[in-house]
């Protein structure tokens, strides 16, 4: 007899009846029987007969395994991909949230626009994605911007965003991974205080000086005076320590340092208490009723603005509507021709101005602000000759790169600035120390900035022709400059000390006497590279002016700043989740 042939699966994970029956039927066809009443003699056809089942038991479970292991591995492969998508996720949303951050920092996104902000994000080629990677982000508001002041009067400029990431698998279109982040988005202007250092704050005039407007230290703020300097305001602060000393040789001048009790128009003077006193965390809150707090107390560091580039190429440079450079004006990419667009001397290269803390020559590049904007010699108010050039988008970049020679060091000078004619204010920024000669934005006062490697103020007296001679050959007269500024000083080291606060802007004539009045905002976040000539004990290049140093109420409520004024950007991120 022929056997019967298997019909019935025997990859179904188990023997069933079917396989039974089949196995008799096979075996009865051989004479023999499984099951009851086998015989004993027929040992080597029972032999044969269970070596032949186990091999079917084994080729039934071997299926079953080999279907098992294939899905197994196929999950895990599956898992992979989802893993591999969702992480791809994730660093797209981090970088959608850093490049959301930067184009804020850098003006490149207006943070009242209501429409999305969108990210792409490349990938590279790697092992795990040859061809690389490319997801995409948007980040769109929730709200429109709310303003938040603090119990200092510190404000902060807050509104929350969503940002949606979804990432797509480069191998496998069907596999996708979605994103949410919610973030809020905090911009702190920087013209908030009148005085923000974000290293170490010295502060030690000689003739007497008073300064209204916050004063905040990322670092220590040292103080003192030789004759009587006043703080008159409800805020001082260090995240570092406060000292009632110098820094560079650590002597106390002997002067009187008074500062105002918060709430009271009441001074008290700080007579050696100091960071270094054991009872300083209490005692100063009890002299000065909060005005004076220091890391002892939680002030912590202040986020600082993010500055662009000032160096040709960089930030301002490209941003800039108007770009001066050597003795060429470049309006919008167009060459503005002097005598054809604007003024013949619009523009004036000179090197006759001797910087006696520099001990160099300036060569230096010279720009008439009035003719700048249209007025040749002559004209009436309102009726200038000439078309008003100075930028439209409120930012001037000045440099010069042509050859020096001998002891030459660069520069820029500002002139005939009193009348900013521009709605909306300007702000000038150069790589370069900058000169600002004669009365600043005193007529019809607009919010004013200028960005510099250093400042350097030259009253409305000033000659160069007496740059040569004795400080007493360089008597100054009063003058008045309203605006705000970001530029380099230098580093105090033992026995040179920088010229402080009071030096922030450098001065090069004969002040005594005369009033130095300045409304604006100093902001310290970085060393000159370019004027780095020490202020010298003993011998100084000019003699102190009756400080009358004021913050500019204008940028206080952040709405009339200066164009391009630098903000801090923070991102807090808050909620969280996956589609």
């Amino acid at each position: 007899m022929i056997p019967t042939p298997i019909s019935a699966p025997l990859n179904s994970g188990a023997l069933n009846a079917t396989h039974i029956e089949i196995l008799r039927r096979r075996s009865a066809a051989c004479g023999r029987e499984i099951g009851v009443g086998m015989r004993p003699k027929d040992e080597r056809g029972q032999v044969g007969i269970l070596s032949y089942v186990t091999v079917i038991v084994l080729a039934i479970l071997g299926g079953t395994f080999l279907e098992r292991g294939l899905t197994v591995q196929r999950h895990s492969e599956i898992q992979q991909l989802h893993a591999e998508t969702f992480y791809l996720a994730e660093g797209a949303l981090e970088n959608a949230i850093g490049q959301f951050a930067q184009a804020l920092a850098n003006f490149q996104w207006d943070p009242q626009t209501n429409g999305a902000y969108p990210v792409t994000t490349n990938f590279s080629a790697s092992s795990a994605f040859p061809t690389g990677a490319i997801v995409t982000s948007n980040v769109t508001p929730l709200a429109a911007q709310v303003i938040q002041t603090d119990a200092d009067g510190n404000q902060t400029y807050v509104r929350n965003y969503e940002v949606v990431t979804t990432s797509t698998h480069p191998r496998n279109a069907a596999i996708t991974a979605t994103l949410h982040q919610v973030i809020s988005r905090q911009l702190t202007y920087t013209f908030q205080h009148a005085v923000f250092y974000d290293g170490d704050l010295e502060w030690l005039p000689g003739p007497d000086m008073t300064l209204s407007g916050k004063v905040h230290s990322n670092s220590d703020i040292y103080l003192g005076a030789n004759g009587l300097l006043t703080i008159n305001n409800n805020y001082l602060r260090s995240a570092g320590n406060i000292y009632n000393r110098r820094k560079d040789n650590n002597s106390v001048p002997p002067g009187t340092v008074q500062i105002k009790k918060n709430g009271l128009n009441q001074y008290a003077a700080m007579a050696g208490l100091d960071s270094a006193d054991a009872t300083w965390a209490v005692d100063s809150q009890t002299r000065w009723l909060g005005t004076v707090r220091s890391s002892v107390h939680g002030v912590s560091q202040s986020a600082v603005p993010v500055v662009g580039s000032i160096q040709p190429g960089g930030f301002y440079d490209s941003n800039a509507d108007v770009r001066v450079v050597n003795d060429v004006i470049i309006q919008g990419g167009l060459t503005i021709v002097e005598g054809v667009d604007v003024p013949v001397g619009t523009l004036t290269s000179t090197t006759s101005m001797r910087n006696n803390r520099e001990g160099r020559f300036v060569k230096m590049l010279e720009i008439d602000l009035k003719k700048l904007s249209g007025y040749a010699p002559g004209d009436p108010p309102g009726s200038p000759s000439f078309p008003n050039h100075l930028p439209s988008n409120g930012l001037l970049y000045a440099t010069r790169n042509d050859s020096l020679t001998g002891t030459q060091q660069r520069g820029v000078r500002l002139i005939n600035g009193s009348e900013i004619r521009r709605n909306g204010g300007l702000t000038i920024v150069s790589n370069l120390p900058l000169y600002i000669k004669g009365n600043y934005n005193t007529t019809s006062k607009k919010p004013c900035a200028v960005i510099a490697d250093a400042v350097n103020l030259l009253s409305n007296n000033w000659n160069d022709a007496n740059s040569t001679s004795s400080v007493s050959s360089r008597p100054a007269n009063a003058t008045t400059f309203n605006l705000a500024f970001i530029a380099g000083i230098n580093t105090t080291t033992s026995g040179h000390y920088n010229g402080g606060l009071e030096n922030y802007p450098r001065l090069h004539e004969s002040w005594t006497g005369q009033t130095l009045t300045i409304r604006g905002s100093f902001v310290s976040l970085w060393n000159s590279q370019i004027a780095t000539g020490q202020w010298a004990y003993g011998n100084p290049q000019y003699t102190a002016p009756v400080r009358n140093w004021q913050y500019d109420s204008m940028f206080e409520d952040g709405t009339t700043m200066p164009p391009f004024t630098p903000w801090a950007v923070e991102i807090v991120k808050g909620a969280w989740w996956k589609d």
